[in-house]
């Protein structure tokens, strides 16, 4: 019996992830799928005509994965709705998907030259780290204080988000905290530089950042 052509693919999809987390995109050859997958090289060309095609598609299948995880640790936070939940949900995503978090921290010893070539999936990826546009939609519905200066709050977040992401990229010790340390100190950041307004409806801060997300998601599928 022959294997469905969506069976086939989900197996390439899989060995390539895998592999891109071992031996990086450098290293990396349609063979070493194949034979992870346990296929014929020809199989693997028949659905993907070349390296790169595989690591876009493998790119775009678990950045729908991250954004699915992002959605359920925003649904099952008690505290969701305000600004620090968007950061609880996003480090909760990555600690399960760790090429997702090789993904968004660009990393390198995971794709390697294929960060730096023209026409790349990276280049065409919608920014996943933009504070601005949450932080003035919740402060617009009550979520976040009027008083605060979200424009200049969105820009050191910004800052910070690379440097948050690196800590699922390295292991713990010596000057690098872990990643629960880090959430720890950007959550007390949040509550002291953008406190919610008197009174603010976190179920309505909960369904505009689940809102977001979803524009996100489909930001993401246009860019395939």
């Amino acid at each position: 019996m022959s294997t469905p052509d969506h069976v086939r693919e989900r197996t390439i999809l899989d060995a390539t992830a895998e592999l891109l987390l071992r031996i990086g995109y450098n290293k990396l050859t349609m063979g070493d799928v194949a034979d992870a997958a346990s296929l014929h090289r020809g199989l693997v060309y028949l659905v993907f005509k070349s390296k790169d095609e595989l690591v876009e598609a493998v790119v775009h299948d678990e950045l729908s994965r991250y954004a699915d995880a992002w959605r359920e640790h925003l649904e099952a936070d008690p505290r969701a709705g305000d600004v620090a939940s968007v950061y609880r949900a996003m480090m909760g995503a990555l600690k399960t998907l760790p090429l997702a978090a090789a993904i968004v921290a660009r990393a390198e010893d995971v794709f390697g030259k294929y960060l730096r070539k023209r026409g790349s999936v990276f280049e065409r990826l919608p920014e996943i780290s933009g504070s601005g546009d949450f932080l003035r939609v919740m402060q617009e519905a009550g979520a976040v204080h009027r008083d605060v200066d979200v424009r200049a709050v969105a820009y050191i977040l910004d800052a910070l988000t690379p440097a948050i992401r690196r800590a699922f990229q390295e292991p713990a010790g010596g000057d690098v905290p872990s990643s629960a340390a880090v959430l720890a100190v950007l959550e007390e950041m949040i509550e002291c530089a953008v406190p919610p307004a008197e009174g603010a409806d976190l179920a309505a801060g909960k369904a505009i950042l689940l809102n977001l997300l979803t524009g996100a998601r489909s930001a993401f599928n246009e860019a395939r």
